[in-house]
């Protein structure tokens, strides 16, 4: 019963779910502060709540049994998709702290260069080559292409920072913090892990996105709410007797975020998840189009400025080149 987007529409959700995922992190920038912990604890609080709500008010109309006949007869693929939404939010967890003990730079190019190989490795495992021979070289020379836009865009921030005469601290490269970032890329591959086998084994893209927010909320819920018990910062997270603003932002966020979500894995029945998950890394530029609205670029140096843009050229290279094999 479930019908899919056509390719062209699928493709642009695709990279409006981009532009969503990287617009939302955007209220750190108005927390006044409000912990980060207490930000990805609501995010994922009403994630749970925004994605089942949709879930349990189209499944009659999408699916021709009940979600739990479904869900029985595919314990593997749920469990699969539960773990890889978990994995999911500790990875965007993790990858905050990574950001703050190493830096942008270190971290995009590290711990995002492994993430995008790690992703397209687990999508293609899952869900196996399109059937043409060139879809191989192009996933390869996608895949290379959004890796170098990363790491060009985090050679421009830091560039920037030398501009503006910002001290970043010094910053040890120690094994401890190589292990945090190869754990982190790990983490974030759940997304990779849970969406491709939801798609690769034709489970139904409204229950894969349902099962992801809850792994999501269930691994978050555990893990910040030992860390708010033990450092007595409940009062804090629930905003008692303060301005509620970090949470209705929160809520924002989740639909930024896992609206983005749902409508990426809704998606990818026609993109292939391996596809949508490269389409996905545009989510920098919004970021970087994001500082440059909050004026982070003004003052560059015209070095810093011609990094800056032939990363975003990268990203959209991989954009135009996904674009023109799949639609023309």
């Amino acid at each position: 019963m479930e019908t899919y987007f056509s390719l062209e529409m699928s493709m642009f959700l695709t990279l409006l779910a981009a532009a969503m995922w990287g617009s939302w992190m955007q209220i750190q920038k108005h927390l006044h502060g409000y912990p980060i912990a207490g930000v990805i604890f609501w995010l994922y609080t009403f994630s749970f709540i925004l994605i089942w709500t949709i879930t349990l008010i189209v499944s009659p109309f999408l699916l021709e049994r009940s979600i739990l006949e479904i869900s029985l007869e595919n314990t593997d693929t749920v469990l699969t998709i539960l773990a890889g939404g978990g994995l999911m939010s500790l990875g965007l967890y993790s990858s905050l702290v990574v950001v703050g003990k190493v830096g942008l730079l270190l971290s995009t190019t590290i711990s995002g260069g492994i993430g995008i190989v790690l992703g397209v490795v687990t999508s293609v495992a899952e869900e196996g080559l399109p059937e043409d021979p060139v879809a191989l070289a192009l996933i390869a020379a996608a895949t290379v292409i959004f890796i170098a836009a990363g790491f060009v865009c985090a050679l421009a921030s830091s560039s920037r920072d030398r501009d503006h005469k910002v001290k970043t601290g010094s910053r040890t490269m120690s094994a401890t913090v190589v292990l945090l970032m190869l754990f982190t890329a790990v983490l974030q591959n759940g997304w990779s892990m849970g969406t491709a086998a939801g798609t690769a084994r034709n489970f139904a893209p409204v229950l894969t996105c349902a099962y992801m927010a809850t792994g999501s909320f269930l691994s978050v819920a555990v893990v910040t709410g030992i860390r708010f018990t033990r450092r007595r910062e409940w009062k804090l997270v629930f905003a008692v007797g303060e301005r509620k603003a970090p949470i209705w932002m929160s809520a924002a966020a989740a639909l930024c975020h896992y609206g983005g979500n749902l409508m990426s894995i809704y998606s990818m029945p026609a993109l292939s998840a391996t596809v949508s998950f490269l389409l996905g890394k545009s989510a920098n530029v919004w970021t970087i189009f994001w500082g440059m609205y909050y004026r982070e670029f003004s003052g560059i140096s015209r070095g810093t400025k011609v990094l800056l843009w032939s990363g975003i050229s990268l990203y959209f290279a991989g954009i135009v080149l996904l674009g023109i094999y799949y639609l023309f």
